[in-house]
């Protein structure tokens, strides 16, 4: 027999009960008055308790409390069953492999929305980014250099690169924008654009690895992964459906995750070595940049922004030049001229 307290839930008043367990099934209560009580085991819980004590509770009646002392808990225990401390399902495997549990899980969750993008985007339909892409390109307006032999000029080096890329009711659509800052993107839809900088700015050899590099960024669906991880699916079906606005600026400056930048540079390096084009000047451009951004900070801001790590791809690039190759220009004398002019106002058409 165990003395304890009872608090009933109707009244504020303790209750000294004598309290044994019956049948092996229920909880029976007496006190010297003559009052009894019976309580399956089913409606019993444990409750939080000061040292020294075991409080019971019941589920069918909140305000009931059982107070009794601490050394009760071993012969109630077959009638209790085990003492939850954390949780159902935590208590049954413990707290150690419960942790564990729940780090693989969170671990799956968080890979799962690394992984899945690049999953899904090879689904995403080609006509929805292009729809998202020339919005975009569109709203560019005036920026847009329209020069005919500058456009045509940046449309070859990019053939040369990418045999056959710019052909086709998919094929690759290139512009240059008369924007002062240093920068080439890929966009939805097949789009890349060249910021003024990075023409005027660098030779065309080292252009040539910059566009292969967004060239790669295209071909290998890149551009909808990035959209697909930095907005969601939800907000990314409101783009496609012409909601563009705002994002514009957004989807310029697309970050893509290392592996992808690493997988556009070793296919960059892989279409200059076929165009018979020395990868060491774009290895010097990102050298150039690196350098420049430390001392002029901003200088190349929004190209290191997009594409970082300058000082490790250019060692990648410098380091798959071959000194016995016999490597021959990006472009003709009077292509790089016609180039170098694309976004010259006396002959940009409006």
């Amino acid at each position: 027999m165990i003395e304890g307290t009872l608090y009933d839930g109707a009244t504020a008043h303790p209750h000294a009960v004598s309290v044994v367990v019956a049948d092996g099934r229920r909880l029976a209560l007496r006190q010297e008055s003559g009052w009894s009580d019976r309580v399956e085991a089913g409606v019993l819980k444990r409750m939080d308790a000061p040292a020294g004590l075991l409080r019971l509770g019941r589920t069918d009646l909140p305000g009931w409390r059982l107070m009794l002392p601490a050394a009760a808990e071993a012969e109630l225990s077959g009638l209790l069953g085990r003492h939850e401390r954390y949780g159902r399902w935590i208590d049954r495997i413990g707290l150690v492999p419960a942790l564990v549990a729940g780090a693989a899980i969170t671990g799956v969750v968080v890979g799962t929305g690394y992984i899945a993008p690049h999953w899904i985007a090879p689904h995403v339909p080609m006509s929805w980014e292009r729809n998202v892409g020339t919005a975009i390109v569109g709203d560019f307006g005036d920026l847009r250099c329209r020069d005919a032999k500058g456009q045509k000029a940046l449309e070859d080096l990019v053939e040369r690169v990418a045999p056959g890329a710019t052909r086709g009711p998919d094929g690759i659509k290139v512009a240059a924008l008369n924007v002062p800052i240093f920068n080439a993107a890929a966009l939805p839809g097949g789009y890349i654009v060249v910021f003024k900088p990075a023409i005027t700015e660098t030779n065309p050899e080292a252009l040539a690895g910059v566009l292969a590099h967004e060239v790669a960024h295209v071909r290998r669906r890149h551009v909808a992964e990035a959209m697909i991880r930095e907005f969601g699916i939800g907000a990314l079906i409101r783009l496609f459906a012409g909601n563009v606005g705002a994002n514009a600026e957004q989807i310029v400056s697309l970050s893509y995750t290392r592996d992808n930048e690493a997988q556009a540079d070793s296919d960059a390096i892989a279409m200059l070595k076929r165009a018979g084009i020395s990868p060491k000047p774009t290895a010097d451009l990102f050298t150039k940049l690196s350098k420049q951004q430390r001392e002029i900070p901003g200088y190349g801001a929004e190209f290191l922004q997009s594409h970082p790590l300058s000082d490790k791809r250019a060692v990648k690039f410098s380091a798959a030049t071959d000194p016995q190759a016999h490597y021959r220009p990006a472009l003709s004398r009077d292509d790089e001229d016609a180039l170098f002019d694309i976004c010259s106002s006396r002959r940009t058409q409006k």
